[in-house]
């Protein structure tokens, strides 16, 4: 099997096909040639002798029928006969001597019949027949016509002639001659061939089987018709009988047959003399190819060695030697030529390498989403950054376009500008609005550049982008923190200033209450002044806890007995407003949360409150907790069936002094302590709302952490 891998076996194997090829065709060709040569020379000679016999049968019927007439019409034996007619006794005699010799020395027989259709007389030694007045013919002969037909007796055929004796007025009798066929069969057989002769089918002279009588039923007589057949080994040959045999009416066939070895025979040795040169052939092109693939291929044989050891030693300032000036000359020059280019190319691959592999792990590491794309927009590059931050892997964005899945429409149009403002030579920055595969579209920080190929032509564009979301989530809460603390230094000393004059109007207030004289309206002008100032003061004491940054004592708290002091602090307001107010059912196993019991209810009864103001009459605010689901903290929840809270007043219900309620009935500090309460506890306040929906918000704290074995025992 190894020589067949080589060139040289290849090339000998093709030769090889090559000649067997052209040696079977010639051997088919000439084998079709000469047995289509033989068929038809085969099928001519049968025709040939098929004439021939037929011409005999033609001959023999009309020398029988001449010969038969001849004595019927001899004006001899007319009037003898017909003088001696009825006298049957003496007509015998004279009809035993008549003969019509037959072939294999068998006599005809011969029947004398008076005008009625009885037998006076025969010539043949077998019985007599009684009268032929029942037979078809008969009516005919009377008449004067001479009939010819042929009968089946004891399974043999034989021919009748019948003529009748005329007499001036009528038929007076009728002379029937009848003689077999075996006469068909001599001429054929001395040609060595066995025929038959048929009528309709049916043999009369020979035998044949029932599957060739089947099979010859599709051949056609006629001219131009398929009239011959190859049956089990045998060629048949079916031609008509004319002459005597159609003119009267016999439907005569001859059936010619010859076995196909004749045929065959003579075909099969020539193929084998052909196949025995095409086999001495192919040895001799086989033993040529080879001696000449061996002189041809020994420079390419002397090259794959050197080319083996170069390739085994690694040593490309190895050379392979040029031992003439023809092609495979040319190919070593080549190959050495290749070898130096090589030689300075793994050089430069080297070091193209290390560099791609320090700015790979540069791409991979990096912080930041890198994204390289080619000019067609197809993304090229995917790092572990951009995986993470658009949820998309890098085989899903490998040849995908970034354009369409990740740059929103109404982005394109200045994403495209980017490009092109890339395209003039130096990388642009911009914040947009990207979209992800989980979190839909994230604002995030883009800086675009183009890639050079060696002759200076833009091939692509890098892109690198930052997410935004936590940067301007600090920057809003920077604001808020420096806006608060403004705030706060704002609230403290006002409430420092206030403090003193509140409390002036307080002493004077309740100095001049203490007086008996004091009449009535006065005393009711007094009170108010009082039941106003402490009010003032309650809001003074209130911002000075606002702008205060104590750390206040804390310890455990369980969730679901915080709530249920919540809602019965809140309930009497829910009746008021025909609120339902409820808990929803809280799961088992709710762990508890650190914090400063009085601000944390406070900060959740300010929430509860806010809920009942917002929700009309009839209407329901649920209040619950559940464990997240990261298990990393209790969320807390206030849901309410109001109207919701509009886009404009949601972006600033955090904002001191910012309230919706009348003149008198809020501070607009609610919701900023509530959410500095929380913020202080470690925890987060998020609000979900829309318009004619109501409002949900969600509270989330760290779990407290566990007591432990002692202390929960």
């Amino acid at each position: 099997m190894n020589i067949l891998r080589s060139f040289q076996g290849k090339l000998l194997l093709f030769f090889l096909l090559i000649d067997v090829a052209l040696v079977g065709f010639l051997i088919a060709t000439v084998s079709r040639g000469a047995r289509e040569a033989l068929e038809t020379a085969s099928r001519e000679h049968l025709r040939e002798l098929a004439r021939f016999a037929s011409h005999d049968i033609d001959e023999q019927l009309q020398l029988r029928w001449a010969l038969a007439q001849s004595l019927a019409s001899n004006p001899f034996m007319t009037q003898g006969v017909i003088n001696t007619l009825g006298q049957g006794d003496s007509l015998a005699p004279f009809i035993r001597r008549l003969s019509l010799h037959g072939t294999e020395g068998k006599d005809a027989d011969f029947w004398l019949l008076d005008a009625r259709g009885n037998v006076l007389a025969r010539n043949g030694p077998g019985p007599s027949v009684g009268s032929f007045a029942d037979a078809p013919w008969w009516p005919k002969l009377r008449g004067g016509v001479p009939q010819a037909w042929v009968v089946s007796e004891e399974g043999l055929s034989r021919v009748l002639f019948a003529f009748p004796f005329l007499s001036p007025q009528d038929a007076e009798g009728v002379l029937v001659a009848g003689f077999d066929l075996s006469f068909v069969l001599g001429g054929a057989a001395r040609q060595g061939l066995e025929v038959v002769l048929l009528d309709d089918e049916k043999p009369l002279a020979g035998t044949l089987p029932e599957q060739v009588i089947r099979e010859l039923r599709s051949l056609r007589t006629e001219p131009g018709q398929r009239n011959t057949a190859l049956i089990n080994g045998t060629f048949y040959l079916l031609v008509p009988v004319e002459g005597f045999a159609q003119a009267h009416g016999f439907g005569w066939s001859l059936v010619l047959s010859v076995p196909a070895e004749r045929i065959s025979g003579p075909v099969d040795a020539l193929r084998q003399r052909v196949s025995q040169v095409g086999v001495g052939a192919v040895v001799l092109v086989a033993l040529l190819v080879a001696w000449r693939t061996r002189l041809l291929l020994r420079p390419l044989h002397q090259l794959r060695v050197s080319m083996r050891r170069i390739i085994d030693g690694g040593d490309l300032s190895e050379r392979v030697p040029v031992q003439s000036q023809d092609e495979l000359g040319a190919i070593a020059g080549t190959f050495n030529l290749m070898l130096e280019r090589l030689a300075n190319r793994t050089a430069e691959l080297e070091r193209s390498r290390d560099h791609l592999s320090l700015l790979a792990q540069i791409t991979s590491n990096s912080p930041n989403a890198i994204v390289m794309l080619g000019m067609e927009g197809w993304t090229l590059v995917w790092n572990e950054a951009a995986e993470k931050l658009f949820g998309w892997s890098r085989l899903e964005m490998l040849g995908a376009s970034f354009l369409e899945r990740v740059v929103p429409g109404d982005t394109r149009e200045r994403f495209t500008a980017l490009l092109a403002c890339a395209d003039e030579g130096n990388p642009v920055e911009a914040e947009l609005s990207l979209r992800t595969l989980q979190s839909g579209s994230i604002p995030v920080q883009l800086t675009v550049s183009r890639i050079l190929d060696a002759a200076g032509q833009v091939q692509g564009h890098v892109c690198i982008a930052r997410d935004l979301r936590e940067v301007k989530r600090l920057r809003e809460s920077l604001v808020h923190s420096e806006k608060m603390a403004a705030v706060g230094t704002l609230v403290a000393g006002l409430s420092h200033e206030l403090n003193n004059p509140l409390g002036i109007i307080l002493g004077f207030a309740q100095g001049l209450l203490r007086r008996p004289t004091l009449d009535e309206s006065s005393r009711m002008g007094l009170l108010t002044i009082e039941s106003q100032t402490q009010r003032c003061a309650r809001l003074v004491r209130t911002l000075l806890d606002f702008s205060r940054k104590s750390g206040p004592t804390r310890e455990r708290v369980e969730v679901a007995s915080m709530l249920e002091r919540v809602l019965e602090l809140a309930r009497g307001q829910a009746q008021r407003g025909q609120v339902r107010l409820e808990i929803v059912e809280l799961p088992n196993g709710l762990p508890g949360v650190e914090a400063n019991v009085p601000e944390m209810e406070s900060a959740l009864l300010n929430l509860v409150g806010n809920a009942l103001d917002a929700t009309p009459p009839g209407g329901t605010v649920s209040v619950g907790a559940r464990v997240t689901p990261a298990r990393d903290g209790v969320e807390l929840f206030v849901a309410d069936t109001g109207s919701g809270i509009p886009p404009d007043v949601l972006q600033r219900i955090f904002d001191p002094f910012f309230t919706t309620k009348p003149v008198g009935q809020g501070t607009g500090l609610g919701l900023s302590i509530t959410r500095s309460i929380i913020e202080s506890h470690g925890g987060r306040i998020d609000v979900e709302t829309a318009v004619g929906a109501g409002t949900t918000m969600r509270l989330w704290f760290p779990v407290a952490p566990a007591l432990p074995k002692e202390a929960s025992v």
